[in-house]
């Protein structure tokens, strides 16, 4: 990680640019967007990584959206007739209240994207649901600051046996106590948006 970070550095400007990139080219080919999160946090810190992870998840969402619903679309449909449950699938994510929810849950970011693509919501509807994903991109890009934070302090503790330089007991306190918070937060977040969702399901079947 220290020579990504390095790396990075070097590119200037140019470093978020290619870490955007790389998050939506990965992501598309259905690479872990958690991993690329938790690469954000320990690259540029909580905030700026946050906003980088942010564009690229929006960008790379876009992007899959459209590929999904002009290239792909006839293939998946096919497939969907072939099978009910993912038919009662596709059907739930044309609801705008599900896929927000979706968002919020852990469920796989890319192959929501695509289900999402090829089903009846409105593409508006899909770009507004993409603000749900930020809760999510937070706590895990505050995940890998705290892990990469942890790695840099155990190195410097173990070369002097003292804190780095105008680091304080407190501060650690500060970033760990985050860190309990924001995967506390995530799971809670996980929780509910999952629950919402079976009731969801189930009150639309006894309509039906």
């Amino acid at each position: 990680m220290v020579k990504v970070d390095l790396f990075i550095e070097k590119l200037g400007a140019w470093g978020p640019a290619l870490f955007v990139i790389i998050f939506i080219v990965g992501t598309t080919f259905l690479f872990p967007e958690a991993i690329l999160a938790l690469a954000a946090g320990a690259i540029f810190g909580v905030w700026w990584g946050l906003l980088w992870i942010t564009i690229g998840g929006v960008l790379a969402a876009f992007l899959m959206f459209f590929v999904g619903r002009h290239l792909l679309r006839s293939p998946v449909e096919k497939l969907l007739l072939k099978h009910q449950k993912l038919q009662a699938f596709n059907d739930a994510v044309s609801n705008f209240k599900i896929i927000t929810l979706l968002r919020l849950s852990p469920f796989n970011y890319s192959a929501l994207c695509y289900l999402a693509s090829v089903s009846k919501l409105k593409f508006s509807r899909y770009a507004f649901s993409s603000i749900a994903m930020i809760p999510g991109f937070l706590s895990t890009t505050y995940i890998g600051y705290a892990a990469k934070h942890a790695a840099d302090l155990a190195k410097t503790y173990g070369d002097t046996g003292k804190l780095p330089v105008g680091d304080s007991v407190i501060h650690e306190i500060t970033v760990y106590g985050g860190l309990v918070v924001a995967v506390s937060v995530s799971i809670i977040v996980a929780r509910v948006s999952l629950r919402t969702i079976k009731n969801s399901n189930l009150s639309e079947s006894h309509k039906s």
